[in-house]
């Protein structure tokens, strides 16, 4: 390894392992949360649980937004356009800022109407309502920090945001203490306690990382953002739009077809699923890795493609591969020793370890396949090349996952291993399919 390349790697993962922490301390909030509720009962834990979904839905175009803002900016900053990069990051504040203060205040008036419609009933229904209302409220902080995050990001300043979302994480669980159960003379608001906690985290994220970003000696900063005459140019805003329409499509697709796998493994029976559901958190817990080594590709990949220097994006790609295949064996691992024990978290009962054995062997299966996956994913998506990927995830995760589910489960009656074997199988396709057009170097010539 040349010096070159042993430069290339350190500033790969440098930029890496920020971003990993992040998304790791990102699920491991929401797991501590949903533990913390479930003290209160079972009616808070379906309380809460129920508005997971329309939450998703109505946050799908910010996340969106969020993953363009990634890859356009990055590139704009490897093109050194200082006036791109921040009216680009103007325009879309606006667009994040807009669209979060109008669902915020559609849902904390028709909180309850919206609950009933997702399946609220007598015993969650008012619960329901309170919780979503107030995270809702709030959904103004959670856009912006994205936003915010995501422009820092693009300058590889990854640290800021890692430090923005522990200080969230430390408050989260400090109000998560003294507001759901009422302790230190505060009082005791059960899961509205919960959504105040995790609303006053997110504004205290909001806070570190909107601040870091007033320094004028940064290419992209708020005093330049709210003080330049520069007009948002036409084509910012065709290709905020062309690429976030295409984000979430694929997320809307993947979203559906998460739902009709969750159907199909509904059909194996409540212990099963009951395990499924378990395991999909395991897995949702490990693609945290894989997603903060996608961040990494985006920046490093996009910065270079901005610099017209497609040897150096590929380089960086293969640098993160070789960082998330490390990372995915030894997580996987990690799930194949000691999956039955997270299991135990949840069950006492053996035949429900038995199951929770199986879908761990398949996760750690599935785990490295699914962040080099990403990581390719990342590296096309910072070239422009969305629409491939939507077109890929479509096929694999939409189509053929679903297709394999359905013919082993109902059609050959296997029991949860039918549903697995599914999810390996998109998954698996979708990897190869990322990576045969990164090899094609196809994805080199797009533009955002």
């Amino acid at each position: 390894m040349n010096a070159s390349d042993r430069k290339s790697l350190r500033e790969t993962i440098g930029l890496a392992w920020p971003s990993v922490l992040e998304n790791v301390f990102a699920v491991l909030v929401v797991m501590v949360d949903t533990f913390m509720v479930a003290s209160l009962g079972h009616a808070a834990v379906a309380a809460t649980g129920l508005t997971a979904q329309p939450k998703f839905f109505l946050m799908a175009p910010l996340f969106a937004l969020n993953a363009a803002s990634g890859a356009i900016i990055a590139r704009k900053r490897g093109e050194e356009d200082k006036i791109g990069s921040n009216m680009i990051s103007k325009l879309i504040l606006l667009i994040a800022a807009a669209y979060s203060i109008t669902i915020g205040i559609i849902c904390v008036c028709l909180s309850k109407q919206i609950v009933i419609l997702c399946g609220g009933n007598p015993e969650t229904t008012e619960m329901a309502s309170v919780y979503f209302a107030i995270s809702m409220g709030g959904l103004i902080f959670t856009a912006l920090t994205m936003i915010c995050s995501a422009i820092q990001r693009a300058m590889k300043n990854t640290k800021i945001s890692m430090y923005a979302h522990i200080a969230s994480m430390v408050v989260n669980v400090f109000l998560n203490y003294v507001l759901i159960y009422g302790h230190f003379g505060f009082p005791k608001l059960g899961v509205g306690g919960a959504a105040i906690a995790t609303v006053s985290g997110t504004f205290v994220s909001l806070i570190i990382v909107g601040l870091s970003l007033t320094k004028n000696s940064l290419f992209i900063n708020l005093p330049y953002i709210i003080c330049s005459k520069h007009h948002i140019a036409k084509e910012y805003i065709k290709s905020v739009v062309r690429l976030s329409s295409n984000f979430l499509s694929e997320d809307f697709i993947k979203r559906i077809s998460f739902l009709l796998i969750g159907i199909i493994a509904a059909k194996t029976g409540t212990e099963q699923f009951a395990a499924h559901q378990v395991g999909m958190a395991l897995l949702n817990l490990a693609f945290a890795f894989g997603m903060g080594m996608q961040t990494a590709s985006v920046i490093l990949a996009g910065n270079a493609l901005g610099k017209k220097d497609t040897a150096l994006a590929r380089k960086y790609t293969y640098n993160c591969i070789g960082c998330g295949i490390i990372l995915g064996v030894t997580v996987g691992l990690c799930t194949f020793t000691f999956g039955k024990d997270f299991f135990a978290i949840y069950f006492t009962n053996n035949s429900f370890l038995a199951i929770g054995e199986i879908i761990s062997t398949f996760a750690a299966i599935i785990i490295p396949i699914q962040i080099c996956q990403v990581i390719y994913s990342g590296s096309l998506r910072a070239s422009g090349d969305v629409k491939y990927t939507l077109i890929a995830s479509t096929c694999t995760i939409g189509l053929f996952n679903l297709v394999v589910d359905f013919t082993l489960v109902v059609i050959f009656g296997f029991g949860i291993e039918g549903v697995w074997i599914g999810t390996l199988a998109g998954q698996s396709s979708l990897a190869l399919a990322h990576f045969l057009r990164f090899r094609s170097g196809k994805w080199t010539n797009k533009k955002l």
